[in-house]
């Protein structure tokens, strides 16, 4: 995995990272408030800000006052990435985190947005990406 600013947090049972999340977590850490990722088995959490307790979890829930983050279910099977959290108070980052996860995806792949309460953000983001389900 590339060098980068953020902190990247690896599960032990994860023995090889798949190519792909390495993509998406090295283009995460590009985001300039990201600052911590978590990286287990068929999940993928990045966020300005950690949880306070030991385990220094990402925090991505949604209408958090301050994180920067989003959380991703990824099945290798399907080659799907799903879009489980994403919370930005500041306008723009949102749209940063969903460049950075779908840009570099290999022919195959694709995002997925299985619940929209966003007021058309995700339409937007559908406009701008082919690689993008909205179910």
């Amino acid at each position: 995995m590339e060098k980068s600013k953020a902190e990247v947090f690896i599960s032990k049972r994860i023995q090889k990272i798949h190519p792909v999340v390495e993509i998406i977590s090295n283009n995460l850490a590009g985001i300039e408030p990201i600052q911590f990722i978590r990286i287990s088995l068929g999940f993928l959490q990045a966020s300005s800000e950690v949880t306070k307790c030991h385990s220094k979890i990402p925090i991505t829930k949604p209408g958090h006052r301050t994180a920067i983050g989003l959380s991703l279910i990824i099945d290798l099977d399907y080659k799907d990435i799903h879009f489980f959290e994403m919370n930005s108070p500041i306008k723009g980052y949102g749209g940063l985190m969903v460049d950075a996860v779908l840009k570099d995806l290999p022919k195959g792949w694709s995002g997925v947005v299985a619940m929209d309460w966003s007021n058309g953000f995700w339409d937007k983001m559908k406009k701008k990406y082919k690689n993008l389900e909205i179910m």
